[in-house]
């Protein structure tokens, strides 16, 4: 009967070990990848860049924008902020599985974004957005991707195999039989020891293989096609607690991107802004086409976009270059300078911005 009971024990330790490695494998937060942290439809609505194309990206459990760093006097609290969150991600905290996410994908694909900027002409009146976006389409998805997925699961299924292999291989070597070692406690303490340290030895060649398959699949699909469509509100507070918030715009935006090449990309926006007021209302409406050119981690950009204002009765163009730049495992830097031309005044203005765009590094498997 104890040969009995420890050779069952034995079988359920590899079951328990194949079950585990299989969940833990297949878990959300191991398909995180690195992109450029898109912008934040609470973030365009505090009107800190005069660009009204909404990027779009694979969504992220949480990110942070933050601009208007600088001062006269050097560095300065950040004057714009906003935080972008996947709430049902979250919510699922590390136990998401790729099983779960296909299910409900455009439900985990919903991102709250919430925003706040002090207002540049006093001291007191806060600016306060709230934003609301979905993906439709995301071919650069690892998530999504069926052939990185059959990758993982070879992956996972020569890892299941490996506790019998190496229970065998132990055997052999040591001239036993598996009742040889149901008999003896100092031997299974001995043949659990090898095949842990075997196993050990595998979970990071496992690691470098999963890693090296994921750095490929950045560098092959930032630029894939994607579809995003957002819409948000401003409103603004007379004083800094933000209390008494009367939101006066609302925006809706729609951003398609396509691949150009192995290394380009083109997104084509549309942004509708509605203003209103106790004496006015209008629109403002804007066309903008982006190009990007370069890697995942480096990249440049030409963008061109026409704006009409129907308060003013005014056309605007605006021509700008600009970069992103990945400087670390969850922070990009995204700066552009360009001109805006009033066509109906045949008024022209420089215009330059500069923002920091943090994340959840790729490494830390929280989400």
């Amino acid at each position: 009967m104890k040969k009995i009971i420890i050779t069952i024990c034995l079988l359920a330790t590899a079951t328990t070990l194949f079950a585990q490695s299989k969940e833990d494998t297949t878990l959300i937060k191991n398909f995180r990848l690195d992109f450029a942290v898109p912008d934040m439809p609470a973030f365009k609505m505090l009107g800190t860049n005069p660009s009204n194309i909404l990027r779009p990206s694979s969504p992220q459990a949480l990110s942070l924008m933050i601009s208007e760093i600088g001062g006269g006097d050097g560095f300065v609290l950040p004057k714009s902020f906003a935080a972008e969150l996947a709430p049902y991600i979250l919510m699922k905290s590390g136990s998401l599985t790729l099983e779960d996410y296909d299910k409900n994908s455009q439900l985990y694909n919903l991102r709250l974004s919430l925003g706040t900027s002090r207002n540049p002409e006093n001291s007191t009146t806060t600016d306060v957005s709230i934003g609301f976006r979905t993906t439709l389409i995301d071919k650069g998805d690892l998530k999504n991707d069926q052939q990185y997925r059959r990758h993982i699961y070879k992956l996972l299924a020569d890892k299941g195999e490996l506790k019998d292999k190496y229970q065998a291989e132990y055997l052999t070597n040591n001239n036993l039989n598996i009742q040889d070692v149901a008999q003896s406690e100092v031997k299974l303490t001995s043949m659990n020891e090898y095949i842990n340290k075997k196993i050990e030895d595998y979970e990071a060649n496992f690691d470098y293989r999963l890693d090296t398959l994921k750095q490929g699949f950045k560098e092959r699909n930032w630029n894939k096609q994607k579809l995003d469509v957002a819409l948000a509100m401003l409103g603004s507070s007379p004083d800094s607690l933000t209390e008494n918030i009367e939101f006066n715009k609302f925006s809706l935006w729609s951003t398609y991107g396509a691949p150009v090449g192995t290394n380009g990309q083109i997104l084509l926006g549309f942004n509708y802004n509605y203003f209103t007021n106790d004496s006015i209302e209008y629109g403002i409406t804007s066309l903008t086409s982006r190009f990007y050119g370069g890697s995942n981690s480096y990249k440049g950009f030409g963008e061109i976009q026409v704006k009409r204002n129907e308060n003013l009765k005014s056309n605007f163009f605006y021509l700008a270059l600009g970069g992103e730049i990945n400087i670390k495992d969850g922070i990009w830097a995204n700066i552009s300078a360009g001109l805006e031309r009033n066509w109906t005044d045949n008024n022209s203005y420089f215009v330059s911005h500069f923002d920091l765009r943090f994340t959840i590094p790729e490494d830390i498997k929280l989400f």
